[in-house]
């Protein structure tokens, strides 16, 4: 029993330095909750690593408070998982729910001292202290089930790591425990059990982060750092799928290529920075107009892109004659460089699911000519026909 517990404690104090070393690379937390997740993650940890080495109080014969030191710790461990689990989609437990908390674990406490003081040394005790750890695995589950949209693999993971435990206690330990089986026997399945439980929650959390970190990464390599729209990367990636589903499904596409007119001008007069500002400005004022199917993105430079799913030329030219009315609206006094802005805009239909490339050249060569024509203009490719301020 004693070389039993040595080597689960040890394993378990790999597993936690493991966590530890974990936390240590990855990167700072931007938000505060994600923030104080980790925080509740780590200490869960500690205080299940700390429940363990209860376990060795009871071989220098303060077996009561070995009692209380495994299992209050271990309670405590699980609703800091259970916070910890709430705070990373932003969802931390309010002060009423926390009052029950302390509740369950003063009342927790105080029944097993008595459960400990009336001699009940057999599964009763030990089933007691199972079903209350349960009670803050079902919340998790609970809640990790509500908010199953928004799961990655890790914390599917936990999840089922969850569902898994929770079924254990509730129907193998109770047979266990009433079957007659010696509480040495029982109390290595429940330590050999708590340790299979750290390792695959700590594997979950692990895994939710990486998982979150690869979506980040992913995220910014698609986004423009200057005007949070999408950017080229992105539209390259985005296209053939949107593109793929047009030709199967028989809806059209159209391509709105807009870009700031005389903007090196802009550029020379007042800095690069006040150049950037009005670029943001402009970003700003497209993404007010299209619509939440739209791919608006930063094409490079002072060009941006808009490809308009399911819409029809004429409604496209009339996108497109809002965008410029809406840059050429802007107040002089309003923008960075006291000037106005104006925008010359090309568009052009994807015409029978020919390349995509072609449609946005065709675009680009409409938007060239409204340039050559005056500037601040909405020319369709393919026709003379202006749609001017």
């Amino acid at each position: 029993m004693v070389q039993s517990v040595a080597f689960n404690f040890a394993i378990l104090t790999i597993a936690t330095l493991a966590f530890y070393l974990f936390i240590f690379v990855l990167p700072k937390q931007p938000k505060r909750h994600q923030h104080r997740a980790l925080l509740c993650f780590q200490y869960s940890f500690v205080l299940s690593y700390l429940a363990y080495a209860g376990l060795c109080l009871r071989y220098l014969g303060f077996w009561g408070l070995s009692v209380l030191t495994v299992n209050l710790f271990l309670l405590a461990a699980f609703y800091l998982f259970y916070q910890g689990v709430r705070l990373r989609f932003n969802a931390p437990l309010n002060g009423r729910a926390a009052m029950w908390v302390a509740t369950h674990l003063l009342l927790f406490t105080c029944l097993q001292w008595w459960l400990w003081r009336q001699g009940y040394w057999d599964g009763t005790r030990e089933l007691f202290a199972f079903i209350n750890h349960t009670v803050p695995l079902l919340l998790t589950q609970q809640f990790l089930f509500a908010r199953r949209a928004a799961h990655n693999g890790g914390d599917r993971l936990m999840q089922i790591t969850l569902l898994l435990i929770w079924l254990m206690v509730l129907v193998v330990m109770p047979i266990y425990a009433y079957a007659g089986q010696p509480f040495g026997g029982l109390l290595a399945m429940a330590t050999l059990f708590t340790l299979a439980l750290e390792c695959l929650l700590f594997a979950g959390v692990a895994m939710s982060y990486i998982y979150d970190l690869i979506a980040k990464l992913k995220d910014e390599a698609y986004t423009d750092n200057l005007t949070g729209l999408k950017n080229r990367r992105f539209f390259k990636r985005i296209s053939t799928s949107l593109f793929s589903s047009a030709k199967r499904y028989q809806f059209s596409i159209c391509v709105i290529l807009a870009d700031i007119d005389d903007f090196k001008a802009l550029n020379d007069e007042f800095g690069h920075a006040e150049g950037d500002m009005a670029i943001r400005l402009v970003a700003d004022t497209l993404k007010s107009i299209v619509r939440a199917e739209d791919v608006l993105v930063r094409f490079g430079g002072e060009e941006f892109l808009i490809l308009i799913p399911n819409t029809h030329i004429d409604e496209a030219m009339q996108v497109a004659e809002r965008m410029r009315a809406s840059v050429a609206a802007i107040v002089p006094e309003d923008t960075p460089v006291c000037r106005a802005l104006s925008m010359s805009i090309g568009v052009s239909a994807v015409k029978d699911f020919d390349d995509l490339e072609h449609a946005i050249q065709r675009a680009d060569k409409a938007m060239y000519q409204a340039k050559r024509q005056g500037k601040n203009r909405v020319e369709l490719a393919g026709q003379g026909n202006l749609a001017m301020a």
